[in-house]
């Protein structure tokens, strides 16, 4: 009988389990917490009998006859048993290819350092007024592609897969229809050893598309568009979408309206004001939507209703209240600086920002330069305050408040603002140091402002 190691016992590792199993694949789960409770991972696994799960160490007698290693996104590649399964040469997948050699039906992809999980929701939406119900949206925004695949037996589905660098890192054979990156900004530097080895981990997504596949690609981002016009590196057709000029090919912004422009028409396709998504990074997303909804079959009327109907992501530029003149905006989602600059330039009239989390090993500089443009005060919080703090004040930015609490941010916020300021948490970090997630740390802040009397 074949045997797999499951290294990571999060929903992506039990979600890997539970696949290997029903194609009767004996399975070991490892992971390096041993506070993890093995009865309640054996329950989510309907227990099922074909599983061992390890903690904290793995021997070699356990792996002796092991020949496959599904790696959970996030597991570090630094863990003794991850490099025990190295040294071993067996082979090792990412879940994300686990998912895509079980799955049936088509794929189209999604990656790029912000934006991704608005584009995936969005895209989900819009082949939803094709393909109805048969649509999963799925990866990196919290559903494991091996749990819709596990779920979905031998059925024909589709599935709108947000990636992220970590589950792109093992794929072999993963090939979308169609693919979209949306941009590089540095991100996760603290698990990468340079900023090459995170933008090649991205452009993997399209490592295995051909002249039948679509890869679209943000125009405006520089990197991006100096890749695909190299010769020969995209082996699949490439079409790019631009929210500063008119393209010959592809999707722009022009005029506040998002027009499609081929080689025998253009076609104007929505006024930005129908939209309920605002900012120009939201209409980057938008277009990319659009451009993969497109080729993947759908008419542009059911794609421009799709992007009238959607109401944005939760966590992301997320309007709380407006209380004595001031909003409140969560986008505690930013968790990294790039996000923190959109989510600036979103905002009309002054800021006061509440910014501060676990740092990701990120120069803020280019942050810092856009906080000195539009912020009042910035309100520093969590692990990074004092490395945000001397970046501001290298750069001559001194309008600095530190707190202990995410709730005192708030109140200092709620004192220091007047009528018509914003309010905005967007804490270009992550949030490990004081939350359980982003979604947490977001919950809170929501909780927090309605308290505001």
């Amino acid at each position: 009988m074949a045997k797999a190691i499951v290294l990571g016992a999060g929903i992506s590792g039990i979600a890997a389990s539970k696949l290997l199993i029903k194609n009767d694949i004996e399975v070991l789960l490892f992971d390096n917490n041993p506070k993890i409770s093995v009865d309640k991972i054996k329950k989510s696994i309907y227990g099922k009998v074909k599983i061992k799960i390890l903690l904290e160490k793995v021997s070699d007698e356990d792996i002796h006859d092991v020949n496959l290693c599904v790696i959970s996104p996030g597991f570090p590649k630094t863990n003794s048993v991850y490099l025990k399964v190295l040294k071993k040469k067996i082979p090792i997948i990412s879940e994300l290819e686990l998912g895509y050699l079980y799955g049936k039906g088509e794929v189209c992809a999604i990656t790029g350092s912000n934006g991704k999980t608005t584009t995936t929701e969005l895209t989900g939406c819009i082949m939803r007024k094709k393909y109805g119900e048969s649509v999963n949206v799925v990866g990196n925004v919290g559903i494991p592609y091996c749990e819709k695949v596990f779920a979905n037996e031998d059925k024909e589905m589709e599935y709108v897969i947000e990636c992220s660098s970590f589950q792109l890192e093992d794929i072999v054979k993963f090939k979308p229809k169609v693919a979209a990156i949306l941009n590089f900004s540095p991100d996760h530097l603290d698990r990468y050893d340079n900023y090459t080895d995170y933008i090649n981990a991205k452009l993997n997504i399209a490592i295995n598309m051909d002249d039948k596949d679509v890869l679209v690609i943000n125009y405006e981002d520089q990197i991006l568009r100096d890749l695909a016009l190299q010769k020969n590196l995209f082996k699949c057709k490439v079409i790019f979408f631009s929210s500063k000029r008119t393209l010959t090919e592809g999707f722009y912004l022009y005029d506040d309206a998002i027009f499609y422009k081929d080689k025998t028409k253009t076609i104007k396709l929505v006024n930005v004001d129908e939209l309920k998504l605002f900012g120009n990074h939201n209409y980057e997303n938008v277009m990319a939507s659009m451009a993969i909804g497109y080729y993947m079959g759908v008419s542009f009327v059911d794609i421009v209703d799709a992007c009238k109907e959607f109401s944005g992501l939760e966590h992301r530029i997320e309007f709380v209240r407006e209380k004595n003149g001031v909003k409140y905006f969560n986008d505690s989602k930013a968790t990294n600086p790039d996000a923190a600059i959109k989510a600036i330039d979103a905002m009309k009239g002054k800021i006061l920002l509440i910014a501060g989390g676990r740092d990701k090993g990120i120069d803020y500089g280019d942050f810092i330069m856009k906080v000195k443009e539009k912020v009042r005060y910035m309100i520093l919080i969590g692990e990074a305050k004092k490395k945000i703090a001397v970046k501001a004040r290298s750069l001559n930015y001194n309008s600095l408040i530190f707190a202990d609490t995410l709730d005192e941010a708030v109140d200092i916020a709620n004192s220091y603002s007047n009528v018509g300021d914003n309010v905005l948490l967007s804490p270009a970090c992550s949030s490990f140091d004081m939350f359980k997630s982003y979604e947490d740390r977001g919950e809170k802040f929501k909780e927090k402002v309605m308290s505001i009397k």
